[in-house]
């Protein structure tokens, strides 16, 4: 199971959208809540469900994505929905997409990793990440790595290093990251370009602010 539940700079869900595309996915369910907000997207003319399953039989992936923030007070409810639903399925691993902000002296292209149990760090440390040692975890992401310590699911979260707020980058570090892991061989190229465009954008907008500010 792959999980892109939204968080720092989106680098979760994009990652994840992105392999749903490349891999054509077949949409199989999705997450019924009464949590969600009344915002829906629209896609080939039809409203799309928040929060979606995909699976792809071919390469034995199922992928859950959600487009809106699950909210604080329903995040340990869905975390361990999740998880039942993940060991009712027989999923034999976990792989969370995330987003993590560090300082300026680490590497843009930077993969940090956590493990749920001493299975998944052994993994981990085969699959070339910096291991985050100390530190603090938040939100759905973490309360599902929680849960899945208690069990014997090989469960690890990759973090790609966000530096702003949608982080095409960041995103492109997961899939490849993802290829590392699973041979999937999946071209990052269009996520780097949307990177490169992204950034130029944002240089543009800052460029034309701080000109407002100087006149």
């Amino acid at each position: 199971l792959i999980e892109g539940f939204p968080g720092m700079g989106l680098a979760g869900t994009i990652a994840a959208k992105y392999l749903v595309e490349r891999l054509k996915f077949k949409e199989m369910g999705f997450i019924d809540a009464n949590i969600f907000v009344p915002i829906i997207r629209i896609h080939e003319g039809i409203p799309v469900y928040p929060s979606r399953i995909y699976v792809n039989d071919e390469n034995k992936l199922v992928v859950l994505i959600s487009e809106q923030i699950i909210p604080r007070f329903y995040t340990a409810k869905i975390a361990k929905a999740v998880v039942d639903w993940t060991i009712a399925k027989k999923i034999a691993r976990v792989i969370s997409l995330a987003g993590i902000n560090t300082d300026d002296t680490m590497q843009r292209g930077t993969v940090f990793g956590i493990a749920a149990n001493p299975s998944s760090l052994d993994f981990l440390k085969k699959s070339d990440v910096e291991i985050i040692q100390d530190g603090i975890t938040t939100g759905i992401t973490a309360l599902i790595l929680l849960e899945l310590r208690k069990t014997s699911i090989e469960a690890i979260s990759i973090l790609g290093n966000v530096k702003i707020q949608a982080d095409y980058k960041a995103a492109a570090s997961l899939v490849e990251k993802l290829n590392a892991m699973l041979g999937l061989k999946i071209t990052i190229e269009p996520l780097l370009k949307e990177a490169r465009e992204t950034e130029e954008a944002l240089l543009k907008h800052m460029s034309e602010v701080k000109k407002t500010h100087s006149e």
